[in-house]
């Protein structure tokens, strides 16, 4: 009795060695049937897959309209700056916020505290554009640039510039940080000041460099914008509106030019 036990045991253990191995063997050939018809047979869904990680959609900025007087002098321009933003999921694959020299130098041109912003990118793992400062100097933005720190790029803005200063300035209104009209001519005409973006599909290598364009959405130029008062004549009427008001000591007053032929407001 005790032979035709270790005998069935013997017989039992080889065979669940061999189940064993032609189980792994199914499992290999399951695998290597599927990276076959990846390879050869469907290659183009790896390609399209590939493509998508790599492809982004950038917008195509229109710098706002000029605002003039009836003799084409400025009265509010856009003038060039930047914008720095990071990309939180770029930046965590690279080994996320450092505290180097590097880091630390770019902190200390933007007034950012690193410990925050470290915190600000583990808070969106996913995110793909959070912006760390806007509407600053393009040169700065460069030396910024040159640091090379991970998911850390820059963006082409711009910002609203009166030449004229506080000349006009309740009648001109004002825009926000995004150069949208908020108040004044800035807020009537906003929509043939600003235009319309474009948009375009670009391919970026593995270091976020631009390396093809796909395709391409023309941005709609934004319109310029002329009016009738005179920037000279509006400066002097101001002036003496002023003195006026001092000098009857009113809390405030009013004064409107008018060209009399044509009915055109001057000041």
């Amino acid at each position: 009795m005790q032979k035709n036990k270790l005998k069935s045991a013997a017989n039992f253990t080889p065979l669940r060695f061999g189940l064993l191995c032609m189980a792994i063997l199914c499992c290999m050939g399951l695998l290597l049937a599927r990276v076959g018809w990846l390879q050869i047979v469907s290659p183009d869904n790896l390609v399209k897959q590939e493509d998508m990680r790599s492809l982004r959609e950038e917008p195509i900025d229109v710098q706002r309209g000029m605002i003039s007087d009836r003799e084409g002098r400025p009265l509010a321009v856009s003038v060039p700056v930047s914008a720095i933003w990071i990309d939180p999921q770029t930046t965590l694959a690279k080994g996320g916020v450092g505290y180097g020299p590097r880091w630390q130098a770019m902190a200390q041109a933007l007034h950012l505290n690193l410990s925050e912003l470290a915190h600000r990118v583990q808070a969106h793992p996913h995110a793909r554009f959070l912006y760390l400062a806007r509407q600053i100097n393009p040169e700065q933005a460069e030396w910024i640039d040159k640091l090379h720190l991970p998911g850390i790029n820059l963006r082409d803005e711009s910002r609203r510039f009166y030449p004229a200063g506080h000349v006009a300035a309740n009648l001109l209104g004002f825009t926000n940080i995004d150069n949208q009209g908020i108040e004044g001519v800035e807020k009537s005409f906003n929509a043939q000041l600003t235009g319309q973006p474009g948009r375009r599909l670009v391919r970026k290598d593995r270091h976020g460099n631009v390396i093809e364009n796909i395709t391409e959405v023309p941005a709609v130029p934004a319109h310029n914008l002329q009016l009738s008062i005179d920037e000279r004549l509006q400066t002097v009427t101001e002036d003496a509106l002023d003195n006026a008001v001092r000098w009857n000591k009113a809390e405030s007053g009013a004064a409107v030019l008018i060209k009399i032929d044509t009915g055109e407001i001057l000041s």
